[in-house]
């Protein structure tokens, strides 16, 4: 590995995927015991948020939620504030089902329209996609 040189920008590995839940617990008990370097690894925490918030609006917009769902306000289904203010409470167990109803569709817990199911998208993208909604509470 080649020393760091003044005026040279670092090169950081990014993470190509969200943390599943025993990977982010990894982390937060390595950051908590070396929260002393908490300056030096926040960018990279934050980097990382930031990027995969970036990667569910595209995706949301690519796989066309936008043709039945809307931030703030009901049209076919129902408002992404609607349904994370709904699930606030519970997030963490219901992002694998939630996230499971865009690939698989469902119908019955937001009135008579059901979710029509849409295999276009991976798991892993369902699983994003997710995470970005159930942290839309208004």
């Amino acid at each position: 590995m080649a020393p760091i040189q003044p005026g040279l920008p670092l090169k950081m590995p990014v993470l190509q995927r969200q943390l599943n839940k025993q990977e982010a617990d990894f982390m937060i008990n390595v950051i908590s015991r070396y929260n002393k370097y908490a300056i030096v690894l926040y960018p990279f925490i934050v980097s990382f948020s930031a990027q995969a918030q970036e990667q569910a609006e595209t995706l949301i917009s690519e796989k066309m939620c936008y043709a039945c769902h809307q931030l703030d306000s009901a049209s076919i289904g129902p408002s992404w504030q609607a349904i994370a203010a709904r699930h606030a409470g519970r997030k963490d167990q219901l992002v694998d089902v939630l996230a499971g109803k865009i690939i698989r569709g469902g119908g019955g817990n937001w009135g008579i329209v059901p979710m029509v199911p849409n295999q276009r998208v991976s798991e892993e993208q369902a699983l994003l996609m997710m995470q970005w909604i159930l942290e839309q509470v208004p």
